[in-house]
């Protein structure tokens, strides 16, 4: 019954459902909801918040708009850009790590600005933009440079790329510094972004690691970083809901050790990114070294990057946005 009741909440969504529905709509005794939600709260699994009066609303943790005491969800994109990430999913003890998988930076940054995690890894213009917005999450760390490029199926000027993303900003400079006046179509998806250019929907697209390579094999490939040297991709942010917590300090510490630790445990994480991702072993290791993996990030280039971008913060913006480690 524990399961049946949780999977219920689950479908229930981001919108959660009242203690009371389990009961009124589902069928299950009252008995057997307090029973089981307690077993379900004490394990950290559900969340529980009253709404009024005696009503109280449930949400599954993947779905819950607050944190969790003991918990962490953290999201990162379909890249290889995150081992640091995988090591601390693996390796911390003291807090108990939910990893979500997301298709694009847009969708993930937005649920980190929402609540809906608690850390994210995506675009550093990406959640400078959520940020100057919503005002709930803050900038801490570095996660990788470069690891991105445009693979050219033929000439034209129809190019694919993700949306508010490093890929589409380097897209553009590329087309400025080559005077092309051409389209963007923003994909969902890498895969999605693939099959668009290999039925010829677009030209050219703005992808990253390990797809970059992968493709690299079949069609023209420019790295951005050898047109425009070294550029922040991805960056650390947390809502701020949970920045003083200590399951967040403890996230922080094993986050700056794990860098230390990529080399040396490079196969098992090959391993594991082949299975989380499932993308082949062989294109991963291949495309390893395609990013640069760090945390550290200087407010002096985090400012030139977004300047470059177009986006000039205020000092006072600059300081609400960005904690850096």
């Amino acid at each position: 019954m524990k399961e049946e009741i949780l999977e219920v909440i689950k479908r229930a969504g981001k919108s959660g459902i009242l203690q009371g529905e389990l009961s009124g709509v589902y069928g299950f005794s009252k008995s057997t909801v307090s029973m089981a939600l307690k077993d379900l709260l004490n394990r950290g699994l559900v969340v529980r918040r009253k709404v009024a009066g005696k009503s109280y609303r449930l949400w599954s943790i993947e779905n819950s708009p607050y944190p969790q005491k003991g918990h962490l969800r953290i999201g990162i994109l379909k890249a290889i850009e995150y081992p640091a990430i995988l090591l601390v999913y693996r390796d911390c003890k003291k807090v108990k790590i939910h990893l979500k998988l997301y298709n694009n930076a847009f969708n993930l940054t937005k649920d980190l600005a929402e609540g809906y995690l608690d850390v994210g890894c995506s675009p550093l213009i990406t959640q400078t933009l959520f940020a100057l917005v919503y005002r709930t999450l803050r900038i801490n760390a570095g996660c990788g440079y470069n690891g991105g490029g445009l693979i050219i199926r033929k000439k034209g000027d129809i190019f694919g790329s993700s949306e508010l993303s490093t890929m589409e900003y380097n897209l553009y400079r590329y087309m400025e510094r080559k005077g092309i006046h051409g389209v963007v179509r923003h994909f969902s998806s890498p895969e999605r972004m693939i099959r668009a250019l290999e039925k010829d929907e677009v030209h050219a697209i703005a992808i990253w690691e390990p797809y970059l390579t992968r493709l690299s094999k079949k069609y023209k490939m420019l790295r951005f970083e050898e047109l425009f040297g070294d550029y922040p991709c991805c960056t650390l942010a947390s809502n701020i809901a949970v920045e003083n917590t200590e399951e967040f300090a403890s996230f922080l510490r094993y986050y700056r050790k794990a860098f230390h630790m990529i080399e040396e445990r490079k196969e098992e994480l090959i391993k594991l990114e082949s299975k989380l991702f499932k993308i082949s072993q062989r294109d991963i290791r291949e495309a390893f070294y395609g990013f640069k993996y760090s945390f550290e990030l200087s407010i002096e280039l985090a400012r030139e990057t977004l300047q470059s971008f177009g986006l000039k913060l205020s000092e006072d913006s600059e300081r609400k946005i960005f904690n850096l480690l």
